[in-house]
């Protein structure tokens, strides 16, 4: 099952995959940048000039319109296997996008991508 967590537990995660621009240097995990949100993206949300809201309305519009969930998902398992990890910044409970993918994931392929409890 894929699943989503965060760079601080992968020390915990056997298949971590980043979906973020860039990995922490200590990370070891395998990268996927399909699903890595524009620079300038990331960097108008920091910066406070764009809410979840737009954020959500753009990410969607420039990276997950121009994909296909299934083929996505199908190349996840192919790439990574099928216990892969996506893994961004962000806390559990805080806004980002991992999470934004795993609900594109679950409404277009009908797997279920949960968040990794530890």
């Amino acid at each position: 099952m894929i699943t989503t967590s965060y760079f601080a537990r992968e020390k915990n995660i056997p298949n971590p995959v980043c979906i973020a621009q860039v990995k922490p240097s200590w990370s070891k995990s395998k990268e996927y940048k399909k699903l890595a949100p524009p620079w300038n993206l990331v960097g108008r949300y920091k910066k406070g000039t764009v809410s979840t809201q737009q954020y959500t309305q753009e990410y969607s519009f420039f990276v997950l319109s121009r994909l296909n969930p299934v083929e996505v998902l199908n190349e996840i398992k192919s790439l990574f296997g099928d216990d892969a990890s996506l893994l961004c910044y962000e806390k559990p409970g805080d806004f980002c996008h991992r999470r934004i993918v795993a609900e594109w994931l679950e409404k277009g392929t009908g797997e279920v991508v949960p968040e990794l409890k530890f």
